[in-house]
């Protein structure tokens, strides 16, 4: 009896020690921009892939540029249009290589001088009631456009890119735009993009 009891105990624990990996490999990879910026979580997700209303953008990885629009949506939003929420953030990015390095091949980084994020107060219908708008700093070194708002392409395998942003917006654009609107640690993005 006791025999069987331990044998019942180890089956047990193999179990629920190798059902959670299972799971953990069926599950899909999670596409959009997620991160912390302004200490408030960010989650644009896309669900359409390069034409979602939500989260899409554009890369063109032999000159090295890349915009994108993440504009935070509810997670079930089929016959809803954009469907927002009632405070909402967007961010839009507008990144690309101006020191000449022609090197294509990730990872690499680059500026986004052009890049802004906004905090929305939503009313009815989605109407924005209230924005708040930062915008990324455009600094020339020498003949070189950079910014402290930079990117970093990790991975693009023809459709979806993968990388991560970093750095704080500090012009203020609308509303109250005070402190800067800082990204902590990293905020990482991957969905597919239209490639040009």
């Amino acid at each position: 009896m006791r025999r069987a009891g331990l044998l019942l105990l180890a089956a047990a624990v193999l179990v629920a020690t190798t059902v959670p990996d299972a799971s953990e490999a069926r599950k899909k990879p999670r596409r959009g921009v997620f991160g912390t910026i302004n200490g408030k979580k960010f989650k644009a997700t896309n669900l359409q892939g390069a034409t979602d209303p939500c989260v899409n953008g554009i890369f063109r990885p032999n000159e090295k540029i890349i915009v994108f629009a993440a504009l935070e949506c509810r997670a079930k939003r089929r016959r809803q249009g954009l469907a927002t929420k009632r405070k909402y953030e967007i961010l839009v990015m507008a990144c690309g290589e101006f020191s000449g390095n022609t090197s294509t091949t990730p990872p690499y980084e680059i500026p986004c001088p052009n890049s802004g994020y906004s905090e929305v107060k939503a009313g009815r219908f989605g109407q924005p009631l209230s924005m708040t708008q930062w915008g990324a700093s455009a600094d020339l070194v020498g003949t070189v456009l950079t910014s402290n708002v930079r990117m970093r392409i990790d991975a693009f395998d023809g459709t979806n890119v993968r990388g991560a942003i970093s750095g704080v917006f500090e012009v203020p654009i609308q509303g109250n735009a005070t402190p800067p609107a800082a990204i902590a640690g990293e905020v990482q993005f991957d969905f597919p993009f239209k490639i040009e």
